[in-house]
């Protein structure tokens, strides 16, 4: 069996909010390995939010999610939850949903008020019964196929991590590398065989090589191409190798990348949502942000007397780029 895999993020561009990246793989036959897996699993899932019926809309986050409303994030959430209802996760809380994806650092989350202890309860928009339909359709389709939804981690760098490590690397899309280059490993680490992967490109680079021997540094790696575009590499071992793809808007090419984008989306959503609750509470008719400059200076100017009086530093709240 061959490997297709997506990583995409959400959250590169802000000022407050969490840089949240995931990883979404698939196991195929090694002759579908070229195919679209939208094509291969059109029963249950659609690229098109028009007329798709009972299907799963599966495509770029922004393209799903407009608004700061809870019914905003439904088709976000139908997605993400019935992805982790087909590999049999009944995901009820916020703080499982971090778990499942192997976020080990809930923790370090104490660190911030607005996340500190807040667990809530999953779904917000949906309930199980519609979960349970969409994780049927998938395996379904999964079985005619012979597909499998096998592997989907998470890498959440929080306001005050992400500063730190915009000073130690000096360049805000190294830290962005850092976290694919994190998922990357994970799915190398569990994979044998041909590993197809695209990932999202972000920053503006289009030279990986030094980067990927950093992160890989037992495997031999191949430049095949490097552009604006796109840049492609082999990599190599005696037992396994992995063609990866940095891609401009690879969430329209590949459904991994888009399934990815939409993981990444929900899970920062749901830290951003803690984060305006915190605020509304100390602030009540306070209108949320989603945490994008020109807003982010609205929200910040607003809560500045409160910020103040509740001895809120700026490391842990504000983005330094």
């Amino acid at each position: 069996m061959a490997i297709i895999a997506g990583i995409d993020e959400s959250g590169y561009g802000p000022v407050l909010g969490p840089l949240v990246t995931t990883i979404a793989a698939f196991y195929v036959p090694d002759e579908k390995i070229d195919h679209s897996l939208w094509e291969l699993l059109q029963d249950a899932i659609s690229n098109d939010l028009k007329g798709r019926n009972q299907r799963i809309a599966v495509r770029d986050s922004k393209k799903l999610y407009r608004t700061h409303h809870d019914l905003g994030l439904q088709p976000l959430e139908v997605g993400v939850l019935s992805f982790l209802e087909s590999k049999g996760l009944n995901i009820t809380s916020f703080y499982q949903l971090l778990d499942s994806l192997s976020y080990h650092n809930i923790r370090g989350l104490s660190r911030y008020p607005w996340y500190d202890g807040k667990d809530y309860p999953l779904p917000l928009t949906t309930n199980r019964v519609v979960l349970l339909n969409g994780a049927d359709a998938l395996n379904h389709a999964f079985c005619k196929q012979d597909v499998r939804f096998f592997h989907v981690s998470s890498c959440v760098v929080p306001v005050q991590e992400f500063n730190e490590q915009v000073l130690l690397f000096r360049n805000k899309s190294i830290v962005l590398f850092k976290a694919c280059a994190e998922l990357v490993s994970r799915l190398w680490n569990l994979s044998n065989g041909h590993i197809r992967l695209i990932v999202d490109k972000q920053g503006g680079r289009n030279t990986y090589t030094n980067l990927l021997k950093e992160q890989l540094a037992l495997a031999d790696i191949r430049v095949l191409k490097e552009g604006d575009k796109i840049s492609t590499y082999e990599v190599n071992t005696a037992r396994k190798k992995m063609t990866i793809s940095f891609v401009e808007k690879g969430e329209d090419m590949c459904m991994a990348v888009a399934l990815a984008s939409m993981f990444s989306k929900y899970i920062r959503e749901l830290f951003m949502r803690l984060e305006n609750q915190y605020w509304v509470q100390l602030l009540p008719g306070l209108k949320p942000t989603a945490g994008y400059y020109r807003d982010a200076q609205r929200f910040l100017a607003q809560i500045a007397p409160v910020k103040q009086r509740e001895k809120i530093q700026d490391d842990i709240l504000i983005r330094i780029r």
